[in-house]
């Protein structure tokens, strides 16, 4: 049998599980997942040559983890095909809302070269404005820091008000001279040129003057107050620049308080951008419940061919979750998504596997005490799958039929129910000891389970729109693991301002 008849036998085989109670809408059952199998280094998915790199043992994309009917991914295909082309209209932004697993730009910023590498590099994306003074925030494929006084309203931190923003952070401040900057990274795999900056700030009738300035240029004024009568509104402010290296610093100008929602790096031709915007500790629910005037607005003027929701870690945390709930709210994000990004794809994104144990923190306590007397295993302390995890891809996956958007079960592709604690225990570390956080390696081994399987559909659509094939598709060689924190690790106790904040994947 062909590769390309197993992956139509492996359709059907998940269309008819999946079709036992799901099909009209309510919540499927989960299909037993397959174990991961041996991978070769070259997969021929119906002509499409990918070229895997598995010195490091790393799991490749498994046919059928990739549910994305006719029709889902066009939008993004096109872009991609115009890209390819070299044409003007091919500029492919793929935005990522997500939790923690997106927050740390790991798995984007591995994203973000495979697309720039194979189609075009169209700049950096969409950052904070210079390092907002929270903890958990991780940016790679750019330079940022911060002087003087500012503060971070955070989507989902308690006390922090509205708005945040389509990346969840917001960045305020009223003292006069303090500042901020974001800059392009020579020594990183994307991000290293630059041709337009965009400002996206709040503009409110009570608020002050920003300062700004590219490289050591000269100040540049800009009110961010409005006419008494005009409401508070978003904004952004367009910078050209000649394409290259760059920064760009924000400076409080006085006069009322600024806000800031974060600053555009792109190069205006065709190729791929990768926007990461996650928050850490945060669900879908989390997302829907925010401003939408603000966030639609945002996600309009950013225009993305692909829109990606990443969640499900952190609603298996929640002893309250409500299955139902949760259903609803994404029906009603991508709704919304639909609204304000009409010419977008969306995907779901399923969770990767995670472990807990059945006694708890109080394992850490008995383990001990049963290794002293015979190194014998406890079964409660044994790090498992939660139950309630397949329950929420099936909800994710019902979803995602429903409203006629892809979906990829990381899940599967990652070699289904138990994985994290030999993730943990391997050498190269794949997952950190929270048993919920990969290390760079293992988000690495994510984005390319997720890429092969994109770029896969890519060329079968290619041929069914009897176009000319596509190049072989060779994805970037493994990185070595990068220095740079990440959600899991543990977090240095000062965090310094400059490029040590935002390290590169190195090579």
């Amino acid at each position: 049998m062909t590769v390309r008849h197993t992956c139509i036998a492996l359709a059907l085989a998940a269309a008819l599980l999946g079709c036992d109670s799901g099909c009209d809408g309510e919540r499927s059952q989960r299909p037993v997942t397959p174990r991961p199998r041996p991978v070769p280094a070259i997969v021929d998915d119906g002509g499409a040559a990918i070229e895997v790199p598995t010195s490091d043992g790393e799991v490749a994309y498994i046919p059928g983890t990739l549910d994305a009917p006719a029709g889902t991914l066009d939008q993004l295909f096109i872009g991609l095909d115009a890209a390819e082309r070299a044409d003007p209209t091919g500029r492919v932004l793929l935005l990522f809302f997500g939790d923690s697993h997106t927050a740390g730009d790991s798995m984007t910023s591995r994203l973000r070269t495979t697309f720039q590498s194979r189609f075009g590099d169209a700049g950096r994306g969409l950052v904070a404005a210079g390092r907002p003074p929270t903890r958990h925030y991780y940016q790679r494929d750019v330079l940022y820091g911060t002087s003087g006084t500012w503060k971070a309203a955070v989507g989902g931190h308690r006390g922090d008000p509205e708005p945040y923003g389509i990346s969840g952070i917001r960045v305020y401040g009223q003292q006069k001279g303090a500042q901020l900057w974001v800059e392009t990274c020579l020594d990183c795999q994307a991000g290293t040129r630059v041709s337009q900056l965009e400002i996206l700030y709040y503009s409110a009738p009570d608020h002050g003057l920003l300062r700004y300035r590219v490289d050591e240029g000269a100040w540049q004024q800009l009110s961010t107050k409005t006419a008494p009568i005009e409401p508070p509104h978003p904004a952004r402010q367009v910078i050209p620049v000649v394409d290259g290296p760059h920064k760009l610093t924000l400076e409080h100008g006085g006069g009322g308080p600024v806000d800031l929602f974060g600053v555009v790096m792109e190069r205006g031709k065709p190729g791929a951008i990768v926007d990461s915007l996650g928050v850490v500790g945060r669900r879908l629910g989390s997302l829907r419940s925010w401003d939408w005037s603000i966030i639609g607005d945002q996600l309009s003027t950013r225009d993305p061919r692909l829109v990606v929701l990443q969640y499900g870690t952190n609603e298996a945390d929640d002893p309250d979750l409500d299955l139902e709930a949760m259903a609803r709210y994404f029906d009603d994000t991508i709704l919304r998504i639909r609204a304000a990004a009409p010419t977008a794809s969306i995907l779901i994104l399923g969770p990767p596997d995670l472990g807990v144990r059945e006694a708890g923190k109080s394992c850490d306590r008995m383990q001990k005490q049963k290794a002293a007397i015979d190194a014998g295993v406890i079964p409660e302390c044994e790090w498992r799958t939660p139950g309630v995890l397949g329950e929420i891809i099936s909800v994710e996956h019902s979803a995602a039929v429903r409203n006629k958007v892809a979906f990829f079960d990381t899940f599967a592709a990652m070699g289904g129910p138990d994985q994290m604690q030999p993730w943990v225990l391997a050498e190269p570390k794949v997952a950190y000891k929270d048993h919920v956080h990969f290390t760079d390696v293992g988000y690495q081994r994510w984005a390319d389970a997720l890429s092969q399987a994109v770029l896969v559909r890519y060329a079968d659509w290619r041929r069914a729109q009897n176009m000319p094939p596509t190049k072989p598709i060779r994805l970037p060689p493994p990185v070595k693991p990068s220095d740079a924190p990440l959600p899991g690790s543990v977090e240095p106790v000062a965090t310094p301002v400059g490029p040590e904040q935002a390290l590169p994947l190195a090579p």
